[in-house]
This record gives structure tokens, C-alpha cells and sequence, in this order.
């Protein structure tokens, strides 16, 4: 940022609030790791040692239909992020995570049609907020550190998401092993995004920062 501004790319005396936008762009992508890899990205594994242990490719099949959910789920976030706007399309998304984790681990029993269906829509819903940073992030800062920044904020999300990630484990043990409860639990980090999201700026419309 020092860079920049001795560069006159940047004008001077910006720093703090750029920083704060920086951190903001960090927290929505902890949250939004952290509820996909403490949640939904560990449904092939229980889906094949607590489920289906004797099922061939139950594992695989849960994991396809996880992937090809994701694939629609990112598409359709930076879509309705484009149409309905950046703050409102990220806390609707938190809320459809919540309902799709829980359809997932509370409302399936064994392996079955079903459970893959909800496996794909929990793969949709978990995973849109990865086509939605690549739209968003970009527009949180001026040109002239915006890469650093974008790169910043979701990669320090990757941090704590794989540090916080790793509290599943600790969660089982809370809930007498029980890998849908510990699921659902880490689920209730989104609700933390519904409500931070409205303390960021809202950029659809507007033109990039420079």
C-alpha cells in the first residue's frame, strides 16, 4: 500500500479504511470456508464409513453429486449477485446453507436417492459463495492494490477455515460421536454472515474503486 501510494497510484490517507474493507473481505470468506470444510466437504466420508460401509462407490457417488452441486452453485450465486445485489445475494446464501446443511445431516438415515439429492443441493447452496468472491472481492478496493487484497482476504479465510475446520473432530466427541450433529453445529457459522454482510458496502452498480 506504501508502494502505491509513493507510486501515486493510490492517494494517501486511505490506508485504515482500505485495511478495515481488506479484514471485511476476510471474515465473509472465514465464514464461508469454514461452514463448507467443517460441514458439507466431510459428507463422503460419513457417508462411507457410517452409512453405506458395505456399499460399492457410495463415496464417490456422494462426492459427485457434492461437486456437480457446486458447479451450479457458483454459477447461480455470481448471477444473483448481479441481479439482486452483492449484500443481499451473500446473506440469502447463508441462509440457504444453513437449510441445506441440515436437510443433509438431519433428514437423512441411510444411503439412498435421497440422500444424494441432498447431498447436490447441499453442494449447491455451500459452495455458491465461491462463484460470488471472485465477483465481489474485486470491488471492495482501488486498482492499485486490488489483487493483493482480493488475494488477502480469501486466502486468510483459507487460514481459519482450515484451523477451524479441524474443530469437527471436537464437536463429535461433544455430541457422543455423532458426525450430523457436529455438521449442523459448525452450519451456525452462517448465521454470523447474515448479519456482517450489512456492514460492507454494497457495489452492484458501482463503478470500481480507484
Amino acid at each position: 500500500m506504501q508502494r502505491a501510494e509513493a507510486a501515486g497510484t493510490l492517494s494517501s490517507g486511505r490506508g485504515a479504511a482500505l485495511i478495515k474493507l481488506m479484514l471485511f473481505g476476510a471474515v465473509l470468506s472465514s465464514i464461508a470456508l469454514l461452514g463448507t470444510w467443517g460441514s458439507t466437504q466431510w459428507a463422503p466420508k460419513w457417508v462411507a464409513e457410517k452409512l453405506a460401509p458395505n456399499t460399492e462407490r457410495a463415496k464417490e457417488w456422494t462426492l459427485v453429486w457434492l461437486s456437480a452441486g457446486a458447479c451450479v452453485g457458483t454459477m447461480l450465486a455470481a448471477l444473483s449477485a448481479g441481479r439482486f445485489g452483492r449484500r443481499i445475494t451473500y446473506a440469502v446464501l447463508c441462509v440457504a446453507s444453513i437449510a441445506g446443511t441440515l436437510l443433509l445431516y438431519q433428514a437423512n438415515h441411510e444411503y439412498s436417492g435421497f440422500l444424494l439429492f441432498c447431498t447436490f443441493i447441499a453442494g449447491t447452496v455451500t459452495a455458491s459463495f465461491y462463484g460470488f468472491f471472485p465477483l465481489y472481492l474485486p470491488e471492495l478496493l482501488p486498482t492499485a492494490i486490488r489483487a493483493t487484497g482480493q488475494g488477502f482476504a480469501y486466502n486468510f479465510g483459507r487460514i481459519i477455515a482450515a484451523v477451524g475446520g479441524l474443530q469437527t473432530a471436537n464437536l463429535m466427541k461433544v455430541f457422543g460421536g455423532s458426525f450430523p450433529m457436529a455438521a449442523s453445529c459448525m452450519a451456525g457459522i452462517y448465521v454470523v454472515g447474515i448479519f456482517i454482510v450489512w456492514f460492507g458496502p454494497e457495489t452492484k452498480g458501482q463503478p470500481l474503486p480507484e
